[in-house]
C-alpha cells in the first residue's frame, strides 16, 4: 500500500462526494468504514495466546513472496528506521534523502523453518536502493528451485536539479540469484516514461512484467483527494516488455503499454488460481479486482472479470495453494492484508514510535454454493475470514502476508500454518501460527 494522507478521511470524503457533484451517503459510509474511522482495535495474537515470532533482520519489508519450489521466502527491506522515516515517496515522505543513501535497502531471503533472515550482497549494484514491491520468477534455465530473477522497485531520489522534476526517479531493478548462495547479481535498471510511481510487479518471464502506478498525484492535496475520493480511477497498470543485455541506458531496449486503467488506487498486484489470471487490489477503496490475461493485435491487456470488497484498507495479494487438500477440506485462497486504522497513517508515518494496526483476511470462493447457483450467474461468491487482527503490539502496518503450511501428520491431523505478515512500516517480519 504505502500510500496515502488518510487522517483526513472524514473531511475528504465529504468534499469528494461534492467534487462528484453529490452526496452518496452509502459511499461515504463505506469510506470511513474502510479507513477504520469506526473501528476499535485489538489483538488475536493475544486474545487467543498464538505463537508469534519476530524475525530479526527485516525491518520495513514491504512485499513478501513464498517460493513454492524453494521453500524460501523473498522480501526486500529496508536499510533501517531512520532512513524509511526520512524518505519513502510512496508515503509522501521527502525529508532527508541522504539517510538512504547511506543505508540502502537490500533483498532479503527468510528460511520459514529456521525463522532466520538472510540479506543478499549485491554483485554489480550500488546506490540508492529504496524498497517497495517485488516479484520472483523461476530462472527457466535451471531446475525448479535453483534459481530465480527478481524484480524489485527502486524510489531512488532524483538526481535532477530541476525544481519541477519529481522527486524521486523510481525504477524497477533486476536481479539474478542462485538460491542458496549469498548474492543478488545485478542484471541491469529499467525505466520508462509510463512507469512513473510503481507499486507492486507481476514478473510475467524473465523480461516482461506487469506493474501497478498507484497514484497519479505524488503530493499535494490532490493526492489526498485522489485516495479518499473513490471515482478518482487515475492510476493504471502497465505492461513492459525490455532486453536483458546490461546497458548504462536504462531506458534502451525498454517497451511499455497501458494494459489496464479506470481503478481507483491499483497498488497490490499478485497472481491467480490460473496462469492468465491476474489479482490486482485498490488499497484505498479496499476492493480486490480479479482480471484475465489477454492478448489483442500484440498488446497485452487485462480485463476485469470479477471484483471483491473488503472490510479494510488491502495491499499486496497473494495465493496461497493448500497442499494437504482433501475432499472435505482445502484451505486455498487469497491471503490479503491491511490496515486496521488507515485513517491514522498520513500522521503516523514520521514519527518512528508510532501505533498502526493491522488485519489479514483469508479470502475464499465459495464452491459450493457457486455449483448450486444458475448457469448465468457467472461471478463467484467469496467469503472473507479474518485471520489475524493485531493493534500493533506484534506488528505495525502490514502490506503483504503469505501462509506456510504445517505437515497434518506432526500435529494430530490439525489444520495449521504459519502465517508469515510485513509491513512498509513493520521493525520485523511476523511469523504468527494459527489454525485454518
Amino acid at each position: 500500500m504505502a500510500g496515502g494522507r488518510l487522517l483526513l478521511a472524514p473531511l475528504i470524503a465529504v468534499l469528494a462526494a461534492v467534487f462528484a457533484g453529490y452526496i452518496n451517503f452509502s459511499s461515504i459510509y463505506r469510506t470511513l468504514r474502510i479507513a477504520g474511522v469506526l473501528r476499535t482495535d485489538a489483538s488475536t495474537i493475544a486474545n487467543e495466546g498464538l505463537e508469534a515470532i519476530k524475525i530479526p533482520n527485516t525491518p520495513h519489508c514491504e512485499d513478501l513472496h513464498h517460493h513454492l519450489a524453494s521453500g524460501l521466502l523473498f522480501t526486500a527491506c529496508e536499510g533501517n528506521s531512520e532512513a524509511r522515516h526520512s524518505w519513502f515517496p510512496p508515503l509522501t515522505i521527502f525529508e532527508d534523502e541522504s539517510k538512504v543513501v547511506e543505508a540502502p535497502g537490500a533483498i532479503t531471503v527468510i528460511d520459514p523453518q529456521s525463522m532466520k533472515a538472510k540479506r543478499l550482497e549485491f554483485e554489480g549494484f550500488s546506490g540508492p536502493f529504496v524498497t517497495h514491491g517485488i516479484d520472483i520468477i523461476d530462472d527457466p534455465k535451471a531446475q525448479p528451485g535453483e534459481a530465480v530473477f527478481i524484480f524489485a522497485v527502486n524510489h531512488r531520489p532524483n538526481k535532477t536539479k530541476n525544481l519541477l522534476a519529481p522527486k524521486a526517479d523510481s525504477v524497477i531493478e533486476l536481479f539474478h540469484h542462485v538460491i542458496g548462495t549469498s548474492t543478488a547479481r545485478y542484471i541491469r535498471t529499467i525505466k520508462h516514461d509510463l512507469v512513473q510511481m510503481p507499486n507492486d510487479i507481476l514478473a510475467l518471464s524473465p523480461t516482461s512484467f506487469l506493474v501497478t502506478n498507484d497514484h497519479f498525484y505524488r503530493d499535494g492535496y490532490m493526492r489526498v483527494i485522489e485516495d479518499m475520493y473513490a471515482g478518482a480511477t487515475w492510476s493504471n497498470t502497465i505492461f513492459v516488455e525490455f532486453e536483458a543485455s546490461a546497458t548504462e541506458d536504462e531506458t534502451a531496449l525498454v517497451q511499455a503499454h497501458v494494459a489496464l486503467t479506470g481503478l481507483h488506487n491499483n497498488n497490490g498486484l499478485g497472481r491467480g488460481r490460473t496462469p492468465d489470471e491476474v489479482v490486482l487490489v485498490s488499497a484505498a477503496s479496499g476492493e480486490v479486482y480479479f482480471g484475465a490475461l489477454k492478448r489483442t493485435a500484440g498488446q497485452l491487456t487485462v480485463r476485469v472479470t470479477d471484483t471483491f470488497q473488503a472490510e479494510s484498507t488491502l495491499d499486496n495479494p497473494s495465493y496461497f495453494i493448500d497442499p494437504y487438500a482433501n475432499s472435505t477440506f482445502d484451505a486455498s485462497g487469497f491471503v490479503l492484508a491491511g490496515l486496521s486504522k488507515a485513517v491514522n497513517l498520513a500522521h503516523n508515518s514520521k514519527h518512528v514510535d508510532a501505533r498502526d494496526g493491522v488485519m489479514v483476511w483469508h479470502l475464499q470462493d465459495d464452491f459450493l454454493h457457486r455449483s448450486l447457483r444458475r448457469p448465468d450467474e457467472a461471478k463467484s461468491l467469496w467469503e472473507a475470514k479474518l485471520l489475524l487482527h493485531d493493534d500493533a503490539e506484534y506488528i505495525r502496518t502490514a502490506s503483504a502476508a503469505v501462509l506456510v503450511p504445517t505437515d497434518p501428520a506432526k500435529s494430530n491431523g490439525q489444520r495449521q500454518a504459519w502465517l508469515f505478515v510485513t509491513g512498509f512500516m513493520s521493525k520485523n517480519v511476523l511469523a504468527v501460527k494459527i489454525s485454518l
